[in-house]
């Protein structure tokens, strides 16, 4: 058994250690950078122990996993033979994942086998460390790391993720031997590592801790050292920014990253170099803030968000990722200003290294103009965006990741945007191809049959689209896009009666022939009484059942959704409504601001009847929400002041408009909200910021209903417009329809002539 050292000896020996680095500090170093030798491999012993009323328990199952890692040493004294070394902080050990088994809680009935998957883990220096090179090369220094990675625990009866983030003193070492140019290190020794395991990831009343050790084998470091300092090292400008002078103002940092790649003191100083001094040298990226962005040109640049932290504003809920509750670090910033018109593509998309999230704004602090994470053909959570752009205007692209730093490289291009839909119908031009008719889906609240959902059709003047060409299909996918979200989309397609199943009968409602399919694979196969059809966000169809979430409406000309009276005749309030898409995200003081400007203000939703009117006239449509992980609706016009919710129209809130679980001190203002589902008829409370497009206008009750054309009077203007729209009427404000029943007839006239004159 060794014997402990008495602690006066440990302590003289730290006190020699001490002493020794002070004076090898005060000398130059020489600069060495290491990684570990490819293809290496080490034995990883996990060790769990359990905790609970019972007593503690413990397991261990080791496996064998890939190692890397790189770091950064400084040599001393100034020429070989080399007597003391500084391993600097940020150095690096990675060790690859994979699954461990073990016994745990063991009782009266036997132990639970609990399976650990871990995931890569990566232990990083926390603080510099020295060592004395003794006569055999031998160096030990006295470290501590950090372990990090993520990891999933199984039992029969859950699984569940867990996240490993733990601090240790852990000492490491290393034989080291030296040549003229160079060095490798081998009989690495690190000793454990422990923490504590997440309690949610095991049984309740349990707690759980990690010890990890590492037997290295034959796995060696290797590296360059640099006596003497190139030139241009010392000089110029900071290393932590690109420039193209060769080397930087920092020479050992600077003498570094030129050991490792010579062109960035013999060409420039490029983005490849601050990569690697950020990594190696403990530096900030100089785009760390939105204030200082990196200006692009259209090409492919490395960039990095190592050391950095979050300057930029809190994810709009539609760019947040459910997963991670919208959490966004370690951002880096650049700025293009294209040459041209048109749309601007940023992307990260398979070339980088860690989950990704993008966002463009117009200005430091502004809202977003575009957003995306984690896009469904890029791999490892990376992203790529379009967003309209003009010539000559700035963009401020935003990138960092969830909890994470890493490389990458980003992308800028000149693309194609997908456009913005400014209506709660989009039209299908003949120009381009198409029929001319108009196409919206429809949220039906709540799970419907066939004939409701033709109801709801029918009642906004289209009916259940039919699909007749592979053209109208792409349409729809990519301009009025199905959705799954609260139950299928129905749109024309069923089958008759009695029909020979599965493909038999099947036609459209309004009788167009059946000319065209687009059935998705395997389909139809009547597995339950499928006589319906449904149709995917990806424009297939599958035969389904008689419930349905959404319909596809197709309108054969303008429906004019926009704007719409709630009327007398129908138990409403006979005031004028509008559903608003902006080609830019606002927030809801922006949008306060902008219904102002109209003559009108943000909707206050004062009873239930007028929340079931609102919400199936505009806010069903599904262009007046973000249809994401946070799906969220229009603005309107509720908000919080001195603790007291009041609408737009000043009146307190007394019919309840909230959803459940609503509001829950999130925000000071109010949007429709649907959470992860379809749209519902009810309110969210939100932050001012959390920007999006649509919004939903009420406008005063007129206080001269006769006067038609707005000049101050009724007078025989107004009378001849009343008698040139006489009789049903076709559009939506009606304007001379004054008592507001659907016909233009002698009641209006009545009240027109009853108001002759100057307006009160």
């Amino acid at each position: 058994m060794t014997q402990k050292a008495p602690r006066h000896s440990l302590v003289q020996a730290g006190s020699a250690l001490v002493a020794l680095f002070t004076v090898v500090s005060a000398q130059a170093e020489v600069p060495a950078v290491y990684s570990v030798a490819s293809n290496q491999t080490a034995l990883v012993t996990v060790r769990i122990t359990t905790t609970n009323s019972s007593g503690s328990q413990f397991d261990e199952d080791s496996m064998v996993v890939p190692v890397t890692g790189n770091g950064t040493l400084g040599l001393f004294p100034e020429a070989r033979p080399f007597t003391f070394a500084e391993m600097k902080a940020g150095s690096t050990l990675n060790f690859g994942g994979g699954t461990l088994n073990f016994q745990l809680l063991c009782g009266f009935f036997g132990c639970i086998p609990v399976t650990v998957n871990l995931s890569p883990t990566t232990t990083t220096l926390v603080a510099s460390a020295g060592a004395a090179i003794v006569g055999s090369g031998r160096a030990d220094f006295g470290t501590t790391w950090n372990l990090r990675g993520t990891y999933t625990t199984t039992t029969p009866f859950s699984s569940s993720p867990g996240t490993l983030d733990t601090t240790s003193v852990a000492p490491f070492g290393s034989t080291f031997t030296f040549d003229e140019t160079g060095f490798i290190g081998t009989q690495l020794t690190i000793g454990s590592i422990e923490g504590d395991l997440d309690p949610s990831s095991f049984p309740a009343g349990t707690t759980a801790t990690i010890r990890t050790s590492v037997s290295f084998g034959t796995t060696f470091l290797q590296g360059p050292y640099y006596l003497n300092a190139p030139p241009s090292c010392g000089t110029g400008e900071p290393c932590n920014t690109p420039h193209a002078a060769a080397g930087c103002a920092e020479s050992t940092c600077c003498t570094l990253v030129c050991a490792v790649d010579p062109s960035c003191c013999n060409e420039s100083w490029d983005a490849l170099c601050v990569n690697f001094a950020v990594a190696q040298c403990g530096l900030t990226p100089e785009n760390d803030r939105c204030e200082s962005a990196r200006p692009l040109g259209f090409g492919r640049f490395p960039f990095t968000t190592l050391n950095t932290d979050t300057d930029g504003p809190p994810l709009i809920s539609e760019c947040a990722d459910t997963a991670t509750g919208g959490l966004f670090t370690n951002d880096v910033w650049f700025r293009v200003v294209p040459p041209v018109s048109g749309g601007l593509a940023v992307s990260t998309c398979n070339h980088a290294g860690f989950d990704t999230n993008i966002v463009i704004y117009g200005a430091c602090g502004g809202v977003p103009l575009a957003c995306n994470d984690n896009d469904s053909v890029c791999s490892g959570g990376t992203s790529r965006l379009v967003v309209p752009c003009t010539a000559g205007e700035l963009y401020l692209i935003r990138i960092g990741g969830k909890g994470v730093a890493g490389v990458g490289e980003i992308d800028i291009a000149l693309g194609d945007p997908v456009p913005v839909a400014d209506g709660l119908a989009t039209q299908w031009p003949e120009f381009q191809g198409g029929n001319g008719h108009w196409y919206a889906v429809y949220a039906l609240g709540g799970i419907r049959n066939f004939k409701q959902a033709t109801a709801a059709a029918l009642a906004l003047g289209g009916y259940p689209a039919s699909v007749s060409s592979a053209a109208e299909s792409e349409f729809i996918r990519t301009r009025a896009t199905p959705t799954l979200l609260s139950g299928p989309t129905a749109f024309g397609l069923r089958q008759a009666p009695k029909a020979v199943e599965p493909d038999g009968g099947w036609g459209w409602w309004n009788g167009e022939p059946f000319v065209y399919t687009n059935w998705n694979g395997g389909e139809p196969n009547n597995v339950g009484r499928e006589n319906w059809g449904i149709i995917y966000p990806n424009g297939k169809w599958n035969d389904d059942r008689d419930a349905f979430g959404n319909v596809l409406i197709e309108f054969e000309s303008d429906p004019n959704l926009g704007t719409a009276t709630w009327t007398l005749a129908e138990g409403g309030n006979g005031r004028n409504y509008a559903a608003v898409l902006l080609p830019n995200r606002v927030t809801w003081i922006e949008a306060r601001d902008y219904a102002a400007s109209l003559g009108g203000q943000l909707v206050s939703i004062e009873t239930q009847a007028e929340m079931q009117w609102v919400f199936q006239r505009f806010a069903a449509f599904l262009n007046m929400w973000t249809l994401t992980g946070y799906n969220g609706g229009p603005w309107v016009g509720l908000s919080r002041d001195a603790g007291e919710w009041r609408w737009q129209s000043g009146a307190p809130v007394t019919e309840s408009p909230w959803l459940p679980g609503e509001p829950n001190a999130t925000g000071e203002y109010a949007c429709f909200y649907a959470g992860g589902g379809g749209p519902l008829a009810g309110l969210d409370d939100t932050f001012n910021g959390n920007a999006r497009r649509a919004l939903i206008i009420e406008f005063p009750s007129p206080t001269c209903a006769g006067d038609l054309d707005n000049d101050g009077i009724v007078s025989a203007s107004d009378l001849s417009a009343m008698l040139g729209l006489w009789g049903p009427c076709t559009s939506s404000p009606c304007v001379a329809d004054v008592d507001q029943d659907g016909v233009v007839s002698a009641s209006d006239l009545g009240l027109l002539l009853g108001q002759w004159g100057p307006c009160p």
